[in-house]
């Protein structure tokens, strides 16, 4: 496991998540590695336009963050370096080639059920279950089960 660690590029993310946090074994180094790689297959593909964004610019459409034409954009302070807020978002010990943040600009609709929608995306990228209801679970319809709680008492679909 050392040798593969040492081999791995000083400013990657992964890196600097085995050092935070070493592998266990072989096993939790490989299942860390292919989440790691299906997050960067991830956000290129999300870099990549969509069929519906190219329609969308033909059609003239817009983004929900773009300001409409009636209201005016907020103007924001921009941020220099002598700001103490950019200088507080600057963490330390921060490499500079990491990952870049993605911004979300365009949204495509969704076209299918939360319940589908669900199951095909937990498998690609991490999700951080919630805790369980809290509700009593007598009170809870056990004919209903959401499969984003893992628990019974509403539909994935009725799920908020």
């Amino acid at each position: 496991m050392a040798a593969l660690s040492n081999g791995l590029r000083n400013s990657s993310s992964f890196t600097f998540s085995l050092l935070k946090r070493p592998a266990l074994d072989m096993a939790d180094l490989l299942k860390r590695a292919e989440r790691y790689v299906n997050a960067e297959d991830e956000m290129a593909a999300r870099k990549q336009k969509t069929p519906w964004l190219d329609h969308q610019e033909e059609r003239g459409g817009y983004s929900r963050n773009a300001p409409r034409k009636k209201e005016k954009k907020r103007e924001r302070p921009d941020l220099t370096k002598d700001d103490i807020r950019h200088k507080l978002s600057r963490r330390e010990g921060a490499t500079q080639g990491g990952a870049p943040v993605p911004t979300y600009n365009h949204f495509a609709p969704l076209l299918d059920t939360q319940t589908r929608i669900l199951a095909m995306e937990q498998y690609k990228v991490p999700i951080q279950w919630p805790e369980k209801l809290r509700s009593p679970a007598e009170r809870r319809d056990v004919e209903k089960y959401c499969r984003y709680h893992r628990d019974h008492g509403h539909d994935t679909e009725e799920c908020r």
